[in-house]
């Protein structure tokens, strides 16, 4: 387990450090209202902190979308003719409550569903398909703070973030090794898929893989990353059999030059979904994605009222 991240962030609030994103110091504050620890959603978005169709800026959450077809560095092996283009959203909320998890029906139980249906009923401001959680009969599962699931075989990769809104990976982690908290601070969102794409700072000599990853496919991939303090980034690939994606390694370079401090791999191919002001971003022709069990959201907790 590494346990320095919270000396990088407290560097990023000092001074700027290369290749781990903007200062903290240069970004304007974000106001602090916590939503509950639980399933319940955010604040619904207000249609006028809107900035187009690619940002939402409001005193809480900011959320800004681009566009990378300028992949060439990255798939330099690459020989046909539709390369990959990659959405990197990067977000920035006020109260770690704000990055939040919700399943289809429990995270008891594998039923699935649309991300658009699971997201109109929590309000996010974007929202993400998750990690296909409790389709495994091992893994750790715990979400909103609640365990639900921790049988741990050394099999694949955990991401936990605790209640501060930092990132703890831990690379095929056994019974017994990730509890519900860690250094005093409780785990309040746990996920089991992976592998760790960027582990502090630095892209991983190999992947902990699995068939369905695709390794050294051309395939459709979705990450979430730190980058700094309650500051995040999100990178989803165009949708299967559109365009071709991204192979892991090249995808996880990615990650790292996009300043990820910590990248996670969610589950990718016809599950990597991004929904943004109710619209599916990344589908694009003839593609569709399709029912998962889980969402990861960032949320709004704007109530309206002025904090003297």
């Amino acid at each position: 387990m590494r346990t320095i991240l919270s000396l990088l962030l407290a560097c990023l609030l000092l001074f700027p450090c290369a290749g781990l994103g903007e200062s903290a110091s240069e970004e304007p504050a974000l106001l602090s209202i916590p939503l509950p620890i639980d399933f319940s959603g955010g604040t619904p978005p207000a249609e006028e902190f809107y900035i187009g169709e690619t940002a939402y800026e409001d005193p809480t959450i900011s959320v800004h979308i681009k566009y990378r077809d300028d992949l060439s560095e990255y798939m330099t092996e690459y020989k046909g003719k539709k390369q990959a283009g990659v959405w990197v959203v990067d977000i920035r909320i006020g109260d770690a409550s704000q990055l939040r998890t919700l399943a289809a029906v429990s995270f008891n139980k594998s039923a699935v569903k649309k991300v658009a249906e699971m997201a109109s009923w929590v309000h996010p401001v974007i929202a993400f398909n998750g990690d296909f959680a409790a389709r495994r009969t091992e893994g750790l599962i715990i979400r909103q703070g609640e365990t639900f699931k921790n049988k741990l075989k050394g099999a694949l990769d955990v991401l936990a973030i605790d209640e501060d809104g930092d990132f703890h990976v831990f690379a095929k982690p056994k019974k017994n090794e990730v509890g519900d908290s860690i250094d005093g601070k409780k785990i309040i969102n746990a996920f089991y898929f992976g592998p760790i794409l960027v582990d502090n700072g630095e892209v991983p000599e190999k992947f902990t893989t699995f068939q369905y990853l695709h390794e050294n496919d051309y395939y459709a991939r979705l990450a979430i990353c730190q980058v700094g303090p309650l500051h995040y980034k999100m990178l989803i690939t165009t949708m299967q059999d559109v365009t071709v994606g991204m192979r892991l390694k090249d995808f996880a370079r990615l990650c790292r030059d996009e300043g990820a401090i910590y990248a996670f791999n969610l589950d990718g191919g016809y599950s990597a979904t991004m929904l943004f002001r109710d619209v599916l971003v990344n589908d694009v022709k003839s593609a569709d994605p399709r029912e998962v069990p889980d969402i990861v959201y960032f949320a709004s907790s704007w109530n309206g009222e002025t904090v003297e």
